[in-house]
């Protein structure tokens, strides 16, 4: 029994997390890279749309396009998330 596709997800996975930890204007730290069937599944956070960009255009090369979904947040976005957070919080406490 051989398990092909399972094992083209597994070098896909780790051709994407190579490519992007050698990119270096990329903090790949912060994005995690995983496999949802033939799909790369890209979370975690970037500094900016160019951050973006190059990790979605990187894992495109390797799994195509059509098979790349982005799930990153922007750090500003993440910072105003956690700004309105607090808001909410402070006035549910001020009632």
């Amino acid at each position: 029994m051989t398990f092909e596709p399972e094992s083209l997800a597994y070098d896909q996975l780790e051709s994407v997390q190579a490519a992007m930890s050698a990119e270096l204007e990329l903090e790949s730290s912060l994005i995690s890279v995983s496999m949802v069937g033939r799909r790369v599944l890209l979370e975690g956070y970037v500094a900016d749309y160019g951050d973006r960009e190059r990790a979605t255009a990187i894992a495109a090369m390797i799994a195509g396009p059509e098979n790349v979904h982005d799930r990153l947040r922007d750090v500003e976005e993440m910072a105003l998330t956690s700004l309105v957070r607090e808001l909410s919080a402070s006035r549910l406490w001020a009632r």
